[in-house]
């Protein structure tokens, strides 16, 4: 991987999804539910063999700053920031994006969320890594996963006709669908 290459782990929340076992300083992102490693440090483990720590940012809130900083030892402090206020992922993404262009012009980001659950992780750094070379030519890229539902909660990525899922070469995307209704992600799943 390149040394212009950056990643923004967003790790912001209000420890609302796992309540009552998440709460304000004690968001998912910082919770163990799959092995003794936390959500966020499984994202930084997963990221380190394409990104060294110094290489990685992280936006998480006032609550959950501390406790971040305390798990993750190998990410300069300094580069863990907490949002002035919290304002989702628009926001979030372009601060980062602010202050990573002010301290390299030549930076690609890649935004990787503090709180998924990635089985296979070989794989995911494979796609990772042409995503980043297809950023690295000024494309925005974004990984999906294909649905197994119809989920309403969640964003849809349209693909040409002919698409395999899984390819490890980024593909054109035709559109993105935010968060159909129940009709419309039954046809998206079709």
């Amino acid at each position: 991987m390149k040394p212009n290459y950056y990643g923004l782990i967003m790790a912001g929340g209000r420890g609302t999804r796992f309540w009552p076992r998440s709460r304000r300083r004690t968001s998912k992102q910082v919770l163990r539910f799959m092995g003794a490693r936390t959500l966020i440090q499984q994202t930084v483990d997963r990221l380190k063999p394409l990104l060294p720590p110094e290489r990685i940012w992280i936006l998480t809130n006032e609550f959950l700053r501390d406790e971040v900083v305390r798990q993750l030892p190998e990410v300069p402090r300094r580069q863990i920031l907490a949002e002035p206020a919290q304002r989702n992922t628009a926001p979030c993404i372009g601060l980062a994006a602010h202050i990573l262009q002010s301290l390299d012009p030549e930076a690609v980001m890649g935004v990787f969320p503090a709180d998924h659950y990635i089985a296979k992780p070989v794989r995911f750094r494979r796609l990772v890594r042409g995503a980043f070379g297809a950023a690295a030519e000024g494309k925005i890229v974004v990984l999906g996963i294909q649905p197994r539902w119809p989920e309403t909660g969640y964003g849809y990525i349209e693909f040409p006709r002919g698409t395999e899922p899984g390819a490890l070469e980024p593909v054109p995307v035709k559109r993105f669908r935010e968060k159909p209704n129940e009709k419309t992600a039954r046809r998206f799943l079709d």
